[in-house]
């Protein structure tokens, strides 16, 4: 091989290494809880429809769970996730370690409903009638679901006190356990397929217990755990386990970057996102509480990046209650 080809090869070679870089510095990665959760399902789709409109590499990358991915989007080591204002309020709060204060979100995606569930043969309907009742309290992977169970109690005027507490590790063993009638209410999210099951298991059914009582309001709701709110479902052909209105608590799932990332990248995502949503509403039926003018929703635990803050801004989608939270969450 003589010198010229040699010289040409390293050329080659330093080219490839330069265009490597640039490709890796040219695409993002998005943070998910684990394969076969909504979140997963729905990040795979958000990081497809942004891959397209941006033209840049979009990776999901699973975790465990949120408290793995959101120190490394605090790092800027991940570009983005899907986070819930529970953990953001959390992980902002020193929950998982040391303060993450450098999270911003861009975009709120879509709400989670979550409720206490019953038998319906124990023949209650309301939370205030849980008195003296086995009670999933503690949930031992899910730390913002154990406060959130606690925080449903004390919305209705009970305590951990006023009932039989119960640890279960999670969403599906407590199910299990109402199922088999271990317990008389665990902590659920409304509609998802858990719910089918046991309502379709037990003999006459599961129901939603109601949030009641003099305290039982969104602000209320808020002020003892932040980013939580109140919400009705009301009776659909696709939850048959629901037959009258019920009143239970809400969240919001956020989009999440760190503070900086880049304005110019931020609103490139933004604006990506913002014009797939109604597409994504079609293909995800979980997003059907999602929409356009509900991405700049007041109910964020941590600030708002401030490329979303002119976003927001520039289609008249920044409230006054907006700019109150931003100012309180900032100072």
């Amino acid at each position: 091989m003589n010198w010229r080809r040699l010289i040409a090869l390293a050329a080659a070679g330093a080219l490839s290494l330069l265009a490597s870089a640039a490709t890796a510095a040219d695409r993002y990665t998005l943070g998910t809880n684990p394969q076969g959760t909504i979140y997963y399902t729905i990040g795979g789709g958000i990081a497809a429809a942004l891959q397209e409109k941006l033209g840049k590499q979009v990776t999901v990358q699973p975790y465990t769970g949120s408290s793995v991915y959101l120190p490394l989007i605090a790092a800027g080591e991940v570009s983005m996730g899907l986070n819930s204002s529970l953990d953001l309020g959390g992980a902002r709060a020193g929950e998982f370690g040391e303060p993450m204060k450098d999270l911003r979100v861009l975009a709120r995606v879509w709400p989670l409903t979550v409720a206490l569930v019953a038998r319906n043969d124990l023949g209650i309907t309301k939370i205030s009638e849980l008195e003296g009742k086995r009670v999933v309290t503690e949930l031992s992977a899910l730390k913002a679901m154990s406060t959130l169970s606690k925080t449903i109690l004390e919305l209705s005027g009970l305590s951990v006190d006023d009932v039989e507490a119960v640890s279960v590790a999670g969403l599906g063993p407590g199910m299990e356990q109402l199922t088999e009638n271990n317990l008389d209410a665990t902590l659920i999210a409304v509609g998802i397929p858990l719910t089918q099951q046991a309502h379709a298991s037990i003999p006459g059914g599961i129901r939603y217990l109601d949030i009641d009582g003099e305290n039982a309001t969104s602000e209320k709701a808020d002020e003892l755990y932040s980013g939580l709110y109140l919400t009705d479902v009301e009776p659909s052909g696709r939850l048959p386990e629901v037959t009258e209105p019920v009143t239970v608590a809400g969240f919001d799932v956020f989009l999440t970057v760190s503070t900086d990332m880049p304005e110019e990248d931020a609103t490139a995502i933004l604006e990506a996102f913002y014009e797939s949503l109604p597409q994504l509403k079609k293909d995800y039926p979980p997003l059907g509480g999602a929409a356009q003018d509900k991405m700049s929703m007041p109910t964020n635990t941590v600030p708002y990046h401030e490329a979303a803050v002119a976003f927001f801004k520039s289609k008249d989608m920044w409230s006054e209650k907006n700019e109150a939270r931003q100012q309180a969450l900032t100072q």
